[in-house]
This record gives structure tokens, sequence and C-alpha cells, in this order.
């Protein structure tokens, strides 16, 4: 650096991001990037700015009114949504708070104000996209199942949805996370902050998932990856690689049901826990399975449930009077909506 600010603010992202973040604070490598890449993009939105190089970045921009014009970039010129937008500040409100413990005593009133950097306002969330279980059973059967690649697909998507597990955690698993005892099937999931969870799957996944290991591990090995890449067996499969699965059979579905929707990968977890819920299955339990932090994650799925009754009861309803005429129709037997009507 042609700087010593320069270079001292350097060494201190390096140290923050090889050293500190994932040996000393333990996180995961899922925060070490989200970290990683919002210090870029803040560099990128100081280059881009300015019209400087790298070498003229230093730990004097690094301020309470640089970052929030960086927010207003992220949402006016790159177009991120305001929780984009508020996941990248806080980023960086996380990095100032390492930052005041090693700067020069000059810059600590200059980074402790970063601390104090509000939220953009976000919208109401919206209620997560799923599949209904006819949709489910469209999906599965799209992959051919006597194509070697299609089978492993149909293994992948059915052990994501039987499992609720995200995308990560399916590939992250090796042999040694899987526990197959007769027809108990056992997940050893290593969840966001890297927590551990033991996950079931049922005894029907708990065949596919035996007869793929049978095709594809014969040596089994215990550090190999389940689900591995197509030229290097060793190598965990991409998250690319399940984007274009899951493209791949979207679009094929369509050519038979023109209104399947377009399927991601996270949308299987939506799936199987908001199917689960419609069950009766507790929301506590559900957010066990899904490995949230705090249940109020796992409420959407409630809501959500309680506007698939709304839609129902106006299709039922369609062409009434549905507040006066057929009122007590649609509630007198479901007692979740009597319950929902009582604040219970």
């Amino acid at each position: 650096m042609k700087n010593v600010k320069a270079s001292m603010f350097f060494e201190l992202i390096r140290e923050y991001l090889c050293n500190y973040l994932p040996n000393i604070r333990k996180r995961s490598l899922c925060t070490v990037k989200t970290s990683r890449d919002s210090i870029n993009e803040f560099i990128n939105f100081l280059q881009s700015t300015y019209s400087i190089t790298i070498f003229e970045i230093s730990i004097e921009q690094f301020n309470e009114n640089e970052i929030c014009k960086f927010g207003n970039w992220l949402i006016e010129i790159k177009h991120n949504l305001p929780s984009t937008a508020n996941l990248r500040i806080s980023r960086l409100q996380a990095f100032a708070k390492y930052l005041v413990q090693y700067c020069p005593v000059e810059f600590v009133s200059q980074i402790s104000r970063v601390r104090e950097i509000s939220k953009f306002p976000e919208p109401k969330s919206k209620l997560p996209k799923s599949l209904t279980i006819d949709e489910m059973k469209i999906l599965f059967s799209m992959p051919n199942q006597n194509k070697i690649f299609e089978f492993r697909d149909y293994c992948l998507m059915t052990l994501m949805y039987d499992s609720a597990c995200r995308d990560n955690e399916i590939r992250s698993l090796k042999l040694k996370h899987i526990t197959i005892e007769g027809n108990i099937g056992i997940l050893r999931i290593n969840g966001k902050g890297n927590k551990i969870r033991l996950t079931p799957i049922t005894e029907d996944v708990v065949k596919i998932l035996e007869k793929y290991i049978t095709k594809f591990h014969s040596n089994r090995k215990p550090d190999n990856y389940l689900f591995f890449s197509n030229n290097k067996k060793g190598t965990k499969m991409s998250n690319d690689n399940t984007l274009r699965i899951f493209k791949k059979y979207s679009i094929r579905a369509r050519e038979t049901y023109p209104s399947f929707p377009h399927v991601h990968n996270h949308m299987l977890r939506h799936a199987r826990a908001q199917n689960l819920y419609d069950a009766n299955m507790p929301l506590p339990m559900v957010s066990k399975l899904l490995g949230h932090a705090n249940i109020d994650t796992t409420q959407i799925y409630s809501v959500a449930s309680v506007e698939k009754k709304k839609e129902a009861i106006e299709k039922a309803m369609f062409g009434l009077n549905s507040i006066i005429q057929k009122e007590e129709l649609w509630y007198e037997k479901d007692e979740a909506t009597i319950k929902h009507l009582y604040g219970l």
C-alpha cells in the first residue's frame, strides 16, 4: 500500500476475515462469506463513486457518512432490496465493533458512530413461495429414474424435501453424517452458526437413499460427500448445480403442466414445513426440524395457513354474502380456525 493508513486498514480486514471470524469467534463459512462480500461491496462503492484505486482507500473512509451513502447506493444504483442493504450494513457494523478494539485511538469515535446507523425500513414480509403436495408429486415424477444421473437428481430432491434441510446443508452431507438402521434414517446436519441437529427421514426416502448410495458410493468411504461434482468425486456439489437441477425439471414439468411454477431449491424446504404444519405438526416441532434459532422465524407458516383458509373460504362462498348468509358453514367444524378467532 502507498500509505500507512491504507496498509493498516487492509491488514485489519485480512485479520478480521481470515482469523477473527472463523477461528476466534467460530463463525460459520456463510457468515464469513457475507462479511467478505459486504466489505468488498463497500470498497467497490468507494472506487466507483470517487474514481479512486484500492490503494487510495483507508480507514478514514470507513465512517458513518460514507456507509450511509453506501446503503443508498446499494438500493438506488445496484437495485438491491432494503433487506439486502440492511444485511450489508449490519456486516460492516459488526466489522466496526472489531475495528474499535484495534484501530488507532483517533479513529475510535468515528468508527463507533458506524454502529449507530439506522436500518432502512423493509416492506412487510411476503409469504414464502411454496409448493402444494400435488405440485411436489409432479416435480418428483419428472426425473427418469432409469437414467443414473436423473436418479441422483430424484434422490437429492426427495431428500431435500423430506428432511426440510437447506440446500447447503444437503450438499455438505458426507456418508459419515448418515445413520441408517433398518427403516430408520437420521441425518447429522451442520446448520447455520455451526449448530448440529439430528434430522429424521421417512422410510420411503431411506430406501431411495440406500439405493443411491449403492449406485454412487460402492466403496462407502465415510468422508465422501453424499452428492458430489460430476467431474471430481471428492468435491462437494456446487450450488449452481442444484439450481440447474431444479430449473431442468421445472421446465420439463411445464411442458405438460403450463402453469407449473418456477421452482428453486429453497421452495422444497418451505413446502415441507408448510405441509407438516398443515398436517397439524406443532409449530415448535416444525421449528426444531428446520433448525430455526427463534420460533418467530417459523411463525410465517401459521400465517400462510390462515391465508389458505381465507382463500378456501372465498372460493366456497363465491357469489354469496358470506358475512350474513353462510357464515357458520366455514368454521363450525374447524377447530384451528375457531382458536384463531378467539386468539388461541
